[in-house]
């Protein structure tokens, strides 16, 4: 019987097709970069990127029920402090997303006006 794979929700009978799934989402690589630093409260990471407040809420959200990303909420002085961090999963996946961005750098690089450039 051949093997299953969800995510986000999704099941797929390609792992491939299931990581791109979720990873070829707007800003989740950005997301994911800026985290694999150091874990940020929301507005931090909010003004590391051009995002909307919304969608970066939204794929905080789709990152942290699909086992990538960690809400570590704490109560201080009558008030919850949140953060986000990657969880292991989420560390895991960080080859693979630095790896595309390193061939991106190498094979996609164009000017301006949207012509190529040879690196």
């Amino acid at each position: 019987m051949a093997a299953t794979y969800m995510a986000d929700g999704d099941l797929f009978t390609c792992p491939v097709e299931a990581t791109t799934s979720l990873i070829g989402k707007k800003w989740v690589p950005t997301i994911m970069m800026t985290l694999a630093d150091q874990p940020y409260r929301f507005e931090a990471l909010h003004s590391t990127m051009a995002a909307s407040k919304k969608v970066l809420k939204q794929q905080l959200d789709v990152l942290i029920a699909n086992g990538l990303v960690h809400n570590d909420k704490q109560q201080r002085d009558n008030q919850v402090i949140s953060s986000y961090s990657l969880t292991a999963q989420g560390t895991a996946l960080m080859p693979v997303i630095f790896a595309m961005k390193e061939w991106g750098t190498q094979h996609l690089v164009c000017d301006a006006s949207g012509s190529r450039s040879e690196v």
